[in-house]
């Protein structure tokens, strides 16, 4: 991962151009945006994509708890996390995302007009990642006529899903023989503008082909009503994407301000909360096949109960990363029968009412909800303003391997060798979470490899393999919400206190704002256009578990 090193810029920083003279294309109007020179706008907006899509990874999103990743332990908000209770406009990213597109909108232009061969590229590659997002969240989208209102377009309508992709992936194939055509090994770059990889051309190329076959295989259960030959995409893509974590697009947090600092740290939050807690099942997984991925993201419990012991003592335990922790061991209380006694204590997946008291057996009382120390808290790296291992992804090697497996043990897209890829994503995983170089002794990645739960070839669903282990290896990033509904995998129990039986496959629509008829009416044929499931229970179909073009007759994920 790459460290960015220069302040975050947006419009607002063309104040201080004044002072930046040393900078060749600045021109000599500071205050006019279209003078600009496009570069500072690629800064912009790679943060704004790099912190939209893993934004929604993280706990101001909906989707880690629908995957089941974390429980919210004090109540708070805990039957809309937990038991998936969902209103329109909770955490919604629409608006973020449009506004994003607004700036992608600005560099386009300002790049077309200046010749910028490079930006150019990149707005439509940011473009059609930032508008792929909004439109597998919530179905279909404005696209075609966004961002026009010097046309008199003051409301877009709503594009289908089908098109917009038609459009997306001509729109990626063609940034990347835009920057193919660029001589010379670096493309033309402002020093320290790049903040993804610093002017390497080859590297832009194979992030563009990593993006391009991420959305073949979305598409794959739907090709056959599209225009455009997904297979030859796939095909032409898949010879130059990632081949090492080295290729990853992934910004670090810098952690010197609220700005560049991660979520959960003391810049940006309030409190240092311990509300969010491990899902049991996602633990239980990690626990049955010895993951050393555990211990980077989760600690042990800070009370344990102990069958053996008749006094309370306190034991200072390493784990197998070499982090030590002290423990206080209790004598397992009389009258209980249920209370874990291991060193990593999970939530269970889905309770309404607080889970303050779980598995504190007789000192339920006195326990304080978000500190409770009877179930494991999650990694220090998850409170820390910057961290090495928690950042902003967009896409990793680690992913384009699964990408690859799935593709050769479904038979698409011409892909061979299905645990060759697999074994090679789950390595990758490893490498990117520092196993190689913590695990205490040397980590043996061939006797994991063996395990009855990982071997691909001890699997009865090989495919079923396959995207699980994804799914492990992705914890915190949004993309297996999207995986799980093409695929059915991992099989998720629904929360037992679920306002609806079934997990959502999609996000409510934005409220029209303002509700000016034309606006109300092309979200109307937006909405129509969506499919109710079995298990809608509202007159609209604007609901989330209605279906998009995207699931329409796949019957998935249910």
């Amino acid at each position: 991962m790459k460290k960015f090193i220069i302040i975050i810029l947006s419009i607002a920083f063309i104040p201080i151009l004044n002072s930046c003279s040393d900078f060749d294309k600045l021109n000599v109007s500071p205050n006019d945006v279209n003078e600009v020179d496009p570069n500072f706008l690629l800064t912009t907006n790679t943060y704004n994509l790099a912190s939209t899509y893993s934004g929604l990874g993280y706990w101001g999103s909906r989707i880690p708890s629908l995957l089941q990743y974390y429980q919210v332990g004090d109540g708070y908000k805990s039957e809309e996390l937990n038991a998936l209770y969902w209103t329109p406009g909770q955490s919604s990213p629409w608006a973020s995302i449009y506004s994003n597109l607004v700036d992608v909108q600005a560099m386009s232009d300002l790049s077309k007009e200046q010749g910028n061969v490079f930006t150019e590229a990149v707005a439509l590659v940011y473009r059609a990642a930032l508008t792929d997002l909004v439109t597998k969240i919530y179905g279909d989208a404005p696209f075609s006529e966004t961002n026009q209102l010097e046309e008199g377009i003051v409301f877009p309508k709503y594009d289908q899903q089908k098109e917009i992709y038609e459009t997306l992936l001509m729109d990626l194939k063609t940034a990347k023989n835009m920057i193919e055509g660029i001589s010379g090994n670096e493309v033309p770059v402002l020093d320290g503008y790049d903040l993804l990889y610093n002017g390497d051309k080859d590297k832009w190329i194979k992030f563009i082909n990593s993006l391009r076959i991420r959305m073949c295989l979305l598409l794959n259960n739907k090709k056959g009503e599209l225009s455009v030959d997904i297979d030859a995409e796939f095909q032409d893509a898949a010879q130059n994407v990632f081949t090492s974590s080295e290729d990853n697009a992934v910004l670090d947090y810098i952690g010197n301000s609220a700005a560049t600092s991660f979520q959960g740290g003391p810049f940006r939050a309030s409190e240092l909360t311990y509300a969010r807690r491990m899902g049991l099942g996602f633990l239980n997984s990690l626990r049955d096949q010895n993951d050393p991925r555990l211990y980077r993201w989760l600690r042990p419990v800070e009370k344990k109960w102990d069958m053996d012991i008749a006094t309370a003592t306190t034991i200072q335990y390493t784990d197998p990363l070499g982090q030590t922790f002290p423990v206080e061991v209790l004598p397992y209380p009389s009258g209980y029968d249920d209370l874990d006694t291991s060193l990593y204590v999970g939530l269970p997946v889905g309770s309404q009412a607080s889970w303050t008291a779980y598995n504190a057996g007789p000192q339920a009382t006195s326990v304080e909800p978000k500190t409770t120390p009877f179930n494991s808290r999650l990694s220090d790296i998850y409170f820390q303003n910057a961290n090495e291992y928690v950042g902003m992804d967009i896409i990793t090697y680690s992913e384009v391997e699964f990408i690859l497996a799935e593709a050769a043990e479904i038979g698409a897209f011409g892909v061979s060798d299905a645990e060759g890829h697999y074994k090679k994503a789950i390595e990758a995983s490893m490498d990117e979470w520092g196993i190689f170089g913590d695990y205490v002794g040397g980590f043996d990645f061939n006797e994991f490899y063996s395990q009855e739960d990982v071997d691909l070839n001890q699997a009865t669903n090989k495919h079923e393999r396959i995207m699980t282990q994804k799914y492990i290896s992705m914890f915190f990033r949004p993309e297996p919400w999207f995986d799980w509904r093409r695929t059915g995998y991992p099989d998720f129990v629904p929360p037992y206190d679920a306002a609806q039986p079934a997990i959502p496959i999609r996000y409510h629509y934005d409220s029209p704002n303002p509700p000016d008829p034309q606006y109300v009416e092309k979200y109307n044929e937006a909405v129509e256009r969506l499919e109710k499931s079995e298990f809608v229970q509202v007159p609209s179909n604007d609901d989330t578990r209605s279906r998009m073009w995207l699931l329409q007759g796949t019957g998935l994920p249910y």
